[in-house]
């Protein structure tokens, strides 16, 4: 069974300063999870503040995609944020970056062919950044204009916060689908998984109808169109649907508040399919959305403009001194 659920709070950490910039102090913070059944290498939680010097305008969580690359780019985009008198929490999601399990590689664990290993990763994801929640508010550094922004698969981990808590006054949730069973057949990023399955057909060890394609579409076709009768995440956690379903931001879509939703789509997106992006948009109750010119990281390069749309919805006008410098390279180069 799927749960959220944990015990206790952090009471010993530590942290120490990264970097000192002229508005804002950067801090790296680790303590133990909470969570019961850590994968080794992955029980210590790991999140970087970004604390603006003056009091902070609002505050903003940052949930990273799949793997490591993307990181340095969020990385830069929540030190300008920052800079703009943001406080910026950017967790280390388990299995990514720095906190890989032991013998694995950044970002596989979630889509594996043994889902009670992905399970854990799931779980913990979002254990350690509820955590991570109650942490800075028990150090006194939460801000009532309190927004998150989630990327591929931090926008998945969004969702199901997003349906179990009332944190956040919105989230914005950057090229992100759902719908594991097309997910894990159709998305390039996926082949790995695809290709584990093969080399693993006939061991035996795999369970749940995750090694046939036709059979656990027709499964996710089924039961998608039951999940509406949940009354609650617990219920739907307890119920006998497909595990992999139970880790699909689709089944905690229901759960969440469509008006504090903003869903951005890559036109050009490769990597999620598009019955993926749209069967997770609809089920969200079709909220506010924004499709782009870009592919699913093509944007990267370009989080300056992704950070002043942050800003935007946070009712936070400009960059100040780097809007001015981003207007005067815009009409030079309009000359």
């Amino acid at each position: 069974m799927v749960s959220f659920e944990y015990k206790g709070k952090v009471e010993d950490f530590t942290q120490g300063y990264i970097m000192k910039a002229k508005k804002f102090r950067g801090v790296y913070v680790r303590f133990n999870t909470l969570y019961e059944k850590p994968a080794k290498g992955t029980e210590t939680v790991e999140y970087y503040m970004f604390n603006p010097k003056g009091d902070p305008v609002g505050i903003l969580f940052i949930l990273h995609g799949l793997g490591t690359s993307n990181i340095p780019f969020l990385l830069w985009m929540a030190t300008h944020l920052a800079d703009a008198g943001v406080r910026v929490i950017f967790p280390i999601l388990p299995g990514n970056f720095t906190r890989v399990a032991d013998s694995s590689t950044s970002g596989k664990d979630f889509f594996d062919t043994d889902v009670d290993n992905a399970t854990r990763f799931w779980e913990q994801s979002v254990v350690d950044v509820l955590s991570i929640i109650d942490h800075v508010k028990s150090q006194g550094l939460w801000v009532d204009n309190a927004h998150m922004f989630g990327f591929c698969l931090g926008g998945m981990v969004s969702v199901m916060i997003n349906a179990i808590r009332d944190d956040f006054k919105r989230t914005i949730m950057m090229t992100v689908g759902g719908e594991m069973a097309t997910l894990m057949w159709h998305s390039p990023t996926l082949e790995y998984f695809r290709k584990s399955v093969e080399k693993m057909k006939g061991t035996g060890r795999i369970k749940y109808s995750v090694d046939d394609m036709r059979k656990m579409k027709e499964i996710f076709r089924e039961q998608l169109g039951q999940i509406k009768r949940f009354q609650s995440v617990e219920e739907m956690q307890k119920s006998d649907i497909h595990p992999y379903l139970k880790l699909d931001p689709i089944a905690y879509a229901q759960f969440v508040d469509t008006d504090k939703i903003i869903f951005v789509e890559a036109l050009f997106d490769k990597a999620l399919p598009l019955r993926s992006r749209r069967l997770l948009w609809e089920a969200l109750g079709r909220p506010k959305r924004y499709i782009i010119p870009s592919g699913h990281v093509t944007w990267l390069p370009l989080q300056f403009f992704v950070a002043r749309f942050i800003l935007q919805n946070m009712g936070i006008r400009e960059f100040k001194k780097q809007m001015e410098v981003l207007k005067k390279i815009e009409y030079e180069e309009k000359k």
